[in-house]
């Protein structure tokens, strides 16, 4: 019985010491969007507090903040774009799997694809 018990306590302690796929999102991502337009090239940083994911995405048309939210190796993220046609909100979600993401985007008049890969 002690025996099963010290196995049982070093399990934990292994559990708590593996670092979550949250975690694994921080750093900087290259991403592609599959739009109705055409592919668009982007980056991004992201940083994970707790549940909480925030950071930044530039492309050729500028630079957003955005925040989100993270819960095991999938995510949402939310952010506005203005454009001559008008304030975007875009949600995004995503799944990720080692060094790559992969999700779906909304923009409201329509939705499309996106994937990443972790810069090196």
């Amino acid at each position: 019985m002690r025996q099963l018990l010290l196995a049982g306590l070093i399990g934990l302690v292994a559990l708590a010491a593996t670092p979550s796929a949250q975690s694994g999102l921080n750093g900087n991502w290259a991403m592609t969007f599959n739009t109705p337009m055409g592919t668009l090239d982007a980056s991004a940083t992201m940083k994970v507090d707790g549940d909480k994911l925030s950071g930044t995405m530039s492309s050729e048309a500028g630079e957003v903040q955005f925040t989100g939210t993270v819960k095991g190796a999938t995510f949402t993220l939310n952010f506005d774009v203005q454009t001559p046609n008008g304030n975007f909100s875009i949600t995004m979600n995503g799944e990720q799997k080692g060094d790559e993401l992969k999700g779906t985007f909304d923009f409201g008049q329509g939705t499309g694809d996106w994937s990443a890969k972790r810069k090196s």
